[in-house]
């Protein structure tokens, strides 16, 4: 199907996307090696003597000694004095083609809709690079949005990540751009049909769905060679694993359920419902109690894969601070669009009083202790960010969220290994994605420093090499500036 489309829309994207496309974009010719660049092997928690990385057509051809003569010849050489080579970036939560949340019409014929825009698209695309990222799972968007985006990669008219894309999320409510309805098993198959039929590699579903839905979804997607995943709150998340679910998203598992029964009636009584609960269902929840003992029993035994987003509700937590890094992150590098929307209200803590980010503030040492337990079992943990929600600016936002799980108490190599190998493998790219080894694809990162010592290093970004190409600092700097 998408190569079907591809002829159709080379009339569109093409001149929209070149306008965006930076010579500086293309591919080097030729064979490129990287020099005297010691190697972070994340899942050993280790670096290597001084290497020479050999890159032919966009694959590491050989890993030799440094200055090594087979891994130099006729090769554009490029000495990176002792710096550190880490595999590309998995953010496994990025929305990368939804343009801003916003209300039209009037009185019954008002619609909430968060339509794609390609030029959000295309910004959100060069940043991400600029920043490290070379992969990304967009869990929930418009797919004719996407394939427009793989084809510009595909014709060299976009430098960004490859992108592993879900449909609109599948929900018993409508937002055009956003979120399908399904109302019974029939309509969910077609639903799940007519997405994978378009392309997707993943089917997301979420919260407003039933169990019996919620199953109809998995068993959909599943028939049709897809994982699913799912946003959840009402349905707990030891349930929907045994159904089958293959993955879960954001720390947020809000379930009644999981609460002991005085909890959940205190939190039932109180609760406001909307994004409250994102602070006041934590109130009333241990994560060393017996909900969070049947959560981490849970993953350890369905071994899900999970992205936590915390830079999306940490965000949140401090909007009320002027001065929050979030806010400077969103002006220098979010898209205007977006960006214009959340100064205008449209925020996960939007209706918050002042004491309310004061009882969110007071939750999160929960929220990190129960991102430590997850991150303990074997489920496999990735690293996500929620792109394309309020106050997560592209690229800088992964760098933000790896940090927060390192504040919570995650150790570093456990991090950086979320972040590439298993992001590559959750997306059934583990074969040629996340790691540094021959016959790989060379989606690289070069550091200043060692990350394994502290996770903040991964921000001393000297240089990206994107599918074989080498981007110095310089070609950086203007992504990020344009």
């Amino acid at each position: 199907m998408r190569h079907l489309m591809l002829a159709t829309l080379l009339s569109t994207i093409v001149p929209a996307a070149m306008a965006h496309a930076s010579p500086d974009a293309r591919a080097d010719t030729g064979p490129l090696a990287l020099d005297q660049v010691h190697l972070v092997d994340v899942e050993q928690a280790r670096t290597s003597p001084p290497r020479c990385v050999r890159i032919e057509y966009g694959r590491l051809a050989r890993i030799d000694d440094a200055g090594d003569p087979a891994c130099l010849r006729a090769a554009r050489r490029i000495d990176l004095g002792g710096r550190y080579l880490l595999p590309g970036l998995v953010d496994m939560h990025a929305h990368h083609t939804l343009g801003p949340l916003e209300i039209v019409g009037e009185g019954a014929d008002m619609v909430v809709q968060a339509l794609p825009d390609d030029a959000i698209a295309a910004h959100n695309a060069r940043r991400l690079v600029a920043f490290g990222v070379t992969t990304i799972r967009n869990p929930g968007g418009d797919l004719a949005a996407a394939a427009r985006y793989r084809d510009a990669l595909a014709l060299g008219a976009l430098t960004g990540p490859e992108a592993f894309d879900a449909g609109p999320v599948i929900n018993n409510a409508e937002l055009p751009g956003l979120a399908v309805a399904v109302h019974d098993a029939q309509e969910m198959e077609r639903v799940v049909e007519a997405q994978v039929e378009a392309g997707a590699d993943w089917i997301k579903l979420y919260t407003g769905l039933s169990p019996a839905l919620l199953q109809a979804g998995i068993d959909a997607a599943h028939r049709h060679g897809r994982p699913a995943v799912a946003h959840l709150d009402g349905v707990a998340w030891p349930d929907a694993l045994a159904m089958g679910l293959d993955g879960i998203v954001h720390l947020m598992p809000l379930s009644p359920d999981l609460l002991d029964a005085p909890q959940r009636a205190a939190w039932q009584a109180g609760s406001r419902g909307a994004t409250w609960s994102f602070f006041e269902w934590w109130e009333h929840f241990d994560p060393d109690g017996p909900g969070g003992d049947a959560l981490v029993a849970a993953f350890e035994r369905h071994r899900p894969v999970f992205d936590a987003t915390l830079v999306a509700f940490h965000a949140a937590f401090v909007q009320d601070d002027p001065d929050n890094p979030y806010r400077t992150d969103a002006r220098e590098l979010a898209p205007a669009r977006l960006l214009a929307s959340w100064n205008g209200g449209f925020t996960f803590a939007m209706g918050w009083e002042p004491g309310d980010f004061v009882r969110a503030r007071a939750i999160w040492t929960k929220v990190q202790r129960m991102a430590v337990r997850l991150h303990a079992t074997g489920a496999r943990m990735t690293v996500g960010t929620d792109m394309g929600n309020p106050w997560v600016a592209p690229g800088i936002s992964l760098h933000r969220e790896m940090q927060l799980l390192a504040e919570a108490g995650v150790s570093a190599p456990q991090v950086l290994l979320a972040a590439t190998r298993n992001g590559a493998e959750a997306l059934g790219a583990g074969t040629r994605l996340g790691r540094i080894a021959e016959g790989y694809e060379a989606d690289l990162l070069v550091l200043d420093a060692n990350p394994l010592d502290d996770i903040t290093r991964t921000r001393g970004i000297h240089a990206v090499v994107l599918d074989g190409r080498y981007l110095d600092r310089a070609t950086l700097d203007r992504f990020t500036g344009e």
